[in-house]
């Protein structure tokens, strides 16, 4: 049953066009950077940490991204350093509404998600 059910399944990655076209990749590579060796930026992921495992459970699913504003600003820590990834962090946390979105998306489910990763 599994098997025919893939027969029918569509991507849930659509090609950017335009302006943008150089955003398309042939594949994305999800490699999970190590945490960060700086002091402050430890300090910020385990504040981001404790929003993910004791506060976003409770408080329910709001992002329209994938991945999440906090894993985005968590991954743009780890692989640009402090200040560029908080800055990059923030700027994801200011388009966290619901204007019309050009970018790529990503359907999970029967939701579709703004697809932004970090790179």
């Amino acid at each position: 049953m599994l098997f025919f059910t893939t027969l029918f399944a569509h991507s849930g990655f659509e090609a950017p066009w335009g302006k943008d076209s150089e955003l398309n990749r042939e594949h994305f590579t999800y490699i999970d950077p190590a945490p960060s060796a700086d002091l402050l930026a430890k300090g910020i992921e385990s504040v981001i940490l404790f929003h993910q495992n004791v506060i976003s459970p409770i408080d329910g699913p709001r992002s329209h991204f994938r991945p999440t504003s906090s894993r985005y600003m968590l991954l743009a820590i780890r692989r640009y350093g402090f200040l560029q990834g908080y800055l990059m962090g923030c700027d994801r946390l200011l388009r966290e509404n619901s204007d019309p979105w050009v970018y790529p998306k990503v359907k999970i489910g029967s939701k579709t998600y703004l697809f932004d990763p970090t790179y």
